[in-house]
């Protein structure tokens, strides 16, 4: 996954965060556009977080598969952590799956279009 398919992605995912969370908003209220805002900014982490790992583990003199096994625990376990403040103050549960949902569409369409490109 190259480093300019992720910034891509990361701007269409922000533009399409905007509108996502005022219709959360309208839907539930602060706990909705919240909900949507939460989700959306934890899956965009996600993924640039592991488009680092990647390309740092594709470098040479990468620490091989167990600090890239230590760092996978550990991004889960920060992710999972931000999800679980965020319920935890009273963030609207669908509405974060709605925002953890916007980003897979993005980065299928943004991926098979940059694929369909290459030469």
């Amino acid at each position: 996954m190259g480093l300019e398919l992720v910034g891509r992605v990361s701007r269409v995912t922000l533009l399409v965060l905007a509108p996502a969370t005022v219709g959360g908003g309208l839907w539930a209220g602060w706990a909705g556009a919240s909900g949507v805002l939460a989700g959306g900014l934890v899956s965009l982490a996600s993924l640039r977080w592991l488009a680092r790992a990647v390309a740092r583990a594709d470098s040479p003199g990468a620490g091989g598969w167990r600090s890239t096994g230590l760092a996978a625990g550990l991004r889960h376990l920060a992710l999972f952590g931000a999800l679980a403040v965020a319920l935890s103050a009273g963030v609207h549960p669908v509405a974060v799956l709605g925002g953890l949902s916007l980003l897979p569409p993005i980065l299928i369409g943004l991926g098979l279009r940059a694929a369909r490109l290459a030469p």
